[in-house]
């Protein structure tokens, strides 16, 4: 039986059958990959070029999504005779297909392009395409701003990986290959973090099969994903959190197109010895921990140049960081200052500006680029997260103007954090965090549940940590705050950790 304190969490969530949301999600609860706008054309086009042995080309991305929803994708064509050749652009290369990427593949014989993570907004490079004789198939999830002229797989509900998934059960189902279970469940578990680094929301189809992959990847077999598993904690056969993949696995992968290839990662990912998948897994730890290095100097840099007086929406320019870590310098600067920001570095290869923003709740970086468009070279990505190009000569322009409707359409007052169910430690023991697991995976759409703790005394513990003690039981927090004393705390919890949101002294 479901303890209260989650009775509470799922009744205030509006959840009417918190049995069949806590019940293991299967296939059969995903609706069928058809439904999916465009996956009808797309399934006979990319067949047909398979029957017809005509070469064939994958164009991905270089984050963690683009990473693995190539890797699903070249499994499936191969699983199906194809053999593609994959390309992954370096971050200096730019997103995205481009006329270059196109006349490139153009004189390798490519009759058919198929993008994924990239390519709905793609209308010049992909009408190219078409003029040399290029097929293309794009498979896609951003925003449409200039949609390109092509079969499109599209859903604004899934990651890349998400659709990827979908695309390889339809194309499998539909050429009547065998095994497609076991091979979709493998599948799955590029998905499953793929949902949860791409920061879609975590709910319906998505967290269906978010919620497979997690599962899968419990009793993964591939040596280097054990490996990054066991790096973030996780222990043989046990479902990885949505907070371990988030912040010990994801950025591993990215890490690959952040300071070194994406390539690497999906060399990992294709490795067949089992020695080497841990090898390119341990050489992915090294490039993370060169990542996080190059934050730290770029944040030390930057946090001086935020005016004291914070404007309500900032843009930041850093000539000389690395293209592969403004979108994480843009999320520090908006977890400290909470407003929206973007952080510009300068393209050695083109001399323009290029960056990343990242948003707060309810206010969307799109709309927001949409009305600056007239200073920006291109842009694109989603509400939350999104990425710009555009001279050197115009940042203070953008600046202006990105300010200007932050100020005109301010993001919603953010609410005071509520406690979702009241908790007594004493009843916080294994059972409890077994059932709290069950709730995963927390995200966008799914919180971490909120906790309220009654008549604790809270002390300082090691460095950003806190000790919360109810009568003979104790919880070690996160707080980043040194304060002590008597009172009640506000607790997110999930299965891994605790974080302190809110004190309320006696």
């Amino acid at each position: 039986m479901l303890l209260l304190p989650l009775v509470d969490v799922l009744k205030n969530r509006g959840i009417s059958d918190p049995d069949r949301f806590l019940t293991p999600s299967s296939w059969n609860d995903l609706p069928s990959p058809f439904d999916i706008e465009g996956m009808g054309p797309a399934v006979t086009q990319i067949l047909h070029a398979i029957r017809s042995q005509r070469p064939m080309t994958i164009v991905g991305d270089y984050d963690c999504d683009g990473v693995l929803s190539t890797a699903i994708l070249e499994a499936t064509l191969r699983k199906l005779g194809a053999q593609p050749t994959v390309y992954l652009p370096h971050r200096d290369e730019g997103y995205g297909l481009s006329n270059e990427v196109v006349h490139r593949f153009s004189i390798d014989g490519t009759c058919l392009l198929i993008t994924i993570d990239n390519g709905i907004n793609a209308a010049g490079p992909v009408r190219l395409a078409r003029r040399l004789g290029i097929g293309v198939v794009i498979v896609d999830h951003h925003h449409i701003e200039t949609r390109a002229e092509a079969t499109a797989v599209w859903s604004e509900h899934f990651c890349a990986a998400g659709i990827a998934v979908l695309l390889s059960w339809a194309l499998l189902e539909t050429a009547g290959a065998s095994e497609i279970g076991c091979f979709l469940a493998g599948l799955s578990r590029l998905a499953g973090i793929a949902s949860i680094a791409d920061c879609v929301p975590l709910t319906g189809p998505t967290r269906t099969l978010t919620r497979i992959g997690l599962g899968e990847l419990a009793h993964t077999r591939h040596a280097g994903l054990r490996k990054m598993l066991t790096m973030a904690g996780v222990r043989d056969n046990e479902v990885p959190t949505s907070e371990q993949i988030a912040f010990r696995v994801a950025p591993r992968i990215n890490a690959a197109g952040r300071v070194g290839h994406p390539n690497e990662a999906l060399q990992m990912l294709n490795a067949v010895d089992p020695d080497r998948q841990v090898e390119l897994a341990l050489s992915l730890d090294c490039l993370n921990r060169e990542r996080r290095k190059r934050e730290k100097e770029a944040l030390e840099e930057l946090l001086p140049m935020v005016p004291s007086d914070v404007p309500k929406g900032l843009v930041i320019y850093g000539p000389h960081w690395k293209k592969g870590i403004a979108g994480i310098l843009a999320s520090r600067v908006r977890e400290r200052y909470g407003v929206p920001s973007f952080v510009l570095v300068q393209d050695s290869r083109t001399g323009m500006a290029v960056g990343s923003g990242r948003s707060v709740e309810g206010f969307s970086l799109i709309d927001a680029l949409r009305s600056c468009q007239s200073v920006l070279h291109r842009f694109g990505g989603h509400e939350q997260a999104a990425g710009v190009t555009l001279t050197v000569e115009n940042i203070p322009a953008f600046r202006q103007q990105f300010e200007a409707f932050v100020c005109q359409h301010p993001p919603g007052l953010t609410e005071e954090p509520t406690a979702e169910a009241d908790l007594d430690l004493e009843s916080a023991g294994r059972v409890f965090h077994n059932q709290l697991r069950l709730l995963e995976p927390f995200g966008i759409g799914n919180p971490t549940p909120i906790f309220r703790i009654r008549d604790v005394s809270v002390r300082p513990a090691s460095p950003g940590f806190a000790i919360i003690r109810q009568r003979n039981r104790e919880l070690r927090a996160r707080w980043s705050e040194p304060v002590k004393g008597r009172g009640a705390v506000l607790v997110a919890l999930n299965g891994t950790s605790a974080t302190i949101v809110r004190f309320h002294p006696e």
